[in-house]
Formats: structure tokens, sequence, C-alpha cells
């Protein structure tokens, strides 16, 4: 071949690559082709159709300079499907929608009581197959439907999935009774040697049916909002049932994973709870053991706390007093967690990991009992809990206001 010859594919052949990054993206969409989801629900009708609703933005009622807008538009708009299968009855959103659904920004997931306790393994498969879904999407349960929760409007967030996912980070910072949980995370528990995870649950407080017109926020208060309540308990992919908010604390206290949780405590034993103290620090330490036929927890629990409120009587500068009060704040937490350990127990559904202890510390065994362990091991485990709270912080009294106050009288 003649040097000519060659350099004339050569420059053919440096074309066409000069010319590849001009092609742009084949399966690119412009965002006004698009229906930006920011959260969707998940229900099971009566006929056993499941039946997903979506929280569609609408940018006009949201992009202003100060990111309010003069208009009385809703910021985002709710629609729903109905489906033989998950994948069924969100393809079906097509025969509604000018645009294509785009699933990149959503935040949540709200699964309907009635979804969760049919299973949500297809829900689960959805999300590990679809490609523009992310598996960071925070999971809720509410014990009616889940179309209700996401219609519901707020007055502080312009969207409300986007309110949802914020509530559950602050109450993992401040309160301490929930932990936010992922599609992921969950799958990874479901899948797990426990085959046992739980979801925070979410409702409608207040009066009314809720808050689904921009109107009702011009006003100083609102007749209803959301709130997290109980949690949700599955084993395998099925929903089994609700626990206390403070049985899902005494849960978490096991896990280590309570953090700025405020305590309330009695003045003596048996009393109102009155006074309240700030968890500010946390370790905790499960021993599991055979016992006999069964299984024994030794949990040791130790924790740090700041005095918020106290309207006892005593000087905080006495030792005993300060002692009387961490063994008060002791006997709460170890209520909580007794409290927890018992009702996962009822629901056999070991979401506090003690069985990943006992795998840890005796894997030979644990591959020999994992098929009963949620069934009847774990049920009849028995459990010693000691908590040790230390009293860092009093504040800048060392009495309550009604001492002083008395005292106060008693000079006049």
């Amino acid at each position: 071949m003649s040097r000519g010859i060659v350099g004339r594919w050569a420059l053919l052949l440096a074309a066409a690559l000069l010319l590849l990054p001009l092609a742009g993206c084949w399966d690119r969409k412009e965002l006004n082709e698009l229906g930006i989801i920011s959260a969707t629900g998940i229900d099971l009708t009566e006929e056993g159709k499941w039946k997903i609703s979506y929280q569609l933005v609408i940018p006009s009622a949201i992009s202003s300079q100060n990111g309010f807008t003069s208009t009385t538009e809703s910021p985002v708009n709710v629609f729903s499907t109905e489906g033989d299968s998950v994948r069924g009855a969100v393809s079906r959103a097509t025969q509604e929608m000018s645009r294509s659904l785009y699933f990149g920004h959503n935040q949540v997931v709200v699964i309907g009581e009635r979804a969760a306790r049919k299973g949500i393994g297809g829900l689960l498969d959805v999300y590990l197959r679809n490609g523009n879904s992310r598996e960071t999407v925070m999971v809720f349960v509410t014990e009616g439907e889940a179309r209700p929760i996401l219609e519901q409007l707020l007055p502080m967030e312009r969207i409300s999935g986007t309110a949802l996912t914020k509530l559950i980070a602050l109450e993992k910072e401040s309160g301490g009774n929930f932990r936010p949980q992922t599609v992921y995370s969950m799958l990874l528990q479901l899948l797990g040697p426990l085959h046992a995870s739980a979801a925070p649950g979410i409702a409608i407080s207040g009066s009314g049916e809720g808050v689904r017109n921009v109107d009702a926020n011009k006003n100083t208060s609102t007749p209803s909002k959301v709130r997290l309540q109980k949690l949700a308990l599955f084993r395998d992919d099925h929903m089994i049932g609700w626990i206390r908010t403070h049985e899902s604390r005494g849960l978490l206290w096991l896990r280590s994973e309570v953090s700025g949780t405020t305590i309330s405590f009695p003045c003596r034993e048996g009393g109102p709870k009155v006074n309240s103290a700030r968890i500010t620090g946390l370790k905790t330490k499960m021993k599991p053991s055979r016992s006999g036929d069964g299984w024994l927890l030794q949990a040791n629990v130790e924790a740090d706390a700041t005095l918020f409120e106290y309207t006892c009587g005593g000087n905080l500068h006495d030792p005993a007093a300060v002692a009387g009060i961490e063994r008060l704040l002791g006997q709460q937490v170890r209520s909580d967690i007794e409290d927890g350990l018992k009702a996962s127990q009822r629901l056999k559904a070991d979401v506090a990991g003690i069985g990943e202890a006992v795998r840890r510390k005796y894997p030979r065994t644990w591959k020999g009992i994992a098929s009963e362990w949620n069934g009847r091991l774990y049920p009849e485990m028995k459990a010693e809990i000691r908590v040790d709270v230390g009293l860092i912080k009093t504040g800048r009294s060392n009495r309550s206001y009604e001492q002083a106050s008395e005292d106060s009288r008693e000079r006049k």
C-alpha cells in the first residue's frame, strides 16, 4: 500500500475520532421532558392490586428568586397508578403522564401497612434493577395508606419529600428514638444472617385529614402535620408488627446508636417523671453466651449525661445526690432496653443484631442454629442488662428553682 493511501486512511480515522465527542449523549432527555419524582408511596388495594403513588415536583411553583412564589400553585402534584406488580403499576404511568418519570431525585418511599405485610420483595427488586433509582432512598411505613402522606403539605418546606428526609435526620441527631433506614441498608439486613429489619413509622397527626391546599400554609398554624411514631418490624420481607417509640429507643441503646436523646426521670422511684437529662455519650458491649439449652445476653451500657431540668430537693454539690440521679437515669435506660427486647422477642425479629454477636463469637455453632434463631432461640433468650450513667454536667445551679425559692423566703 502506498504511503499516500495510508496517509488518507489515517486522516479519515483522525477525523472520525474528533467527531466522537461532538455526538453528545444518545439517550439524553431535556429537563422539560422529565417528570421529577421527589417521593413515592406503595399501597395494596383491597382487590390485591399494587397502587404506586408519585409526588411530582412542579418546577414553576418552586422556582423564584427568593424561593417563594406569589401564585397559589401547589409545589407538588400527587397521582397514582395500579397494577398486578410493582413494576407493572409504574409502567402504567405513561398512560397518564405526558413526561417520562425520573426517579433520580426520589428521596422517600412510604409503604402502607397492608402492602408492608404483604411483602416488599417486589419493591426492593425494582430498586435494584432500575438504574435511575437511588439506593439511599429513605424508607417509612404508615398504618394507613401511603398516598395521604405524600399529599400532606408542610409549612417549612416547599417539597414534603425533602421534609421527611430532614425530619428523620434531625431525629437521629437529637431524638434518638428512630434511625434512618434506606432501601440499601434494609436490603442488606433482610438478606443477612438474621433476615430481620425495621423502618420508622410515619403518620398524620392533628385534626382533619391533612393539609393538601397551599392556602392552609398562609395561616399561623396548620390543622395537621406529619410525625414519626412507632417502629415497623420486618422478618424476611414481610412486616410482622409495630413496637412503641420507647421500645425502639431501647433497641438502639443496645446498638450504641442513641445520640442526643433526652431522658425524663422522677425524683424518686415510682414518682412522676418531672426531670430530664440529655445523653451526650454512649458505649454498649453485648456478650452472648450459652445457658443450658438456650442463650443468655449480658449487655453493659455506659452513658454520659448532662442535667437539663431538675425539680427535686438536694444539693447537687453533694456526691450522694448526684449518685441518686445517676441511679434513676440508669433505671430508666434499663427499662427501655428490657421493654424493647421483650417487644422484639414477642414478634420474633432480632432487629437489635444480637444474633450477629452470637455468629461472631460462635461461628461454628451459628451454622447449626441460624435457621431457628428468630423462631425459637431469640424469643427464649434471657438478658442481664447493666447500665452505668455518669452525670458529667449539672448546669450553673446546684439546687432546683423550688428549693432556691423556699430558701429565699426563709431568709426574709
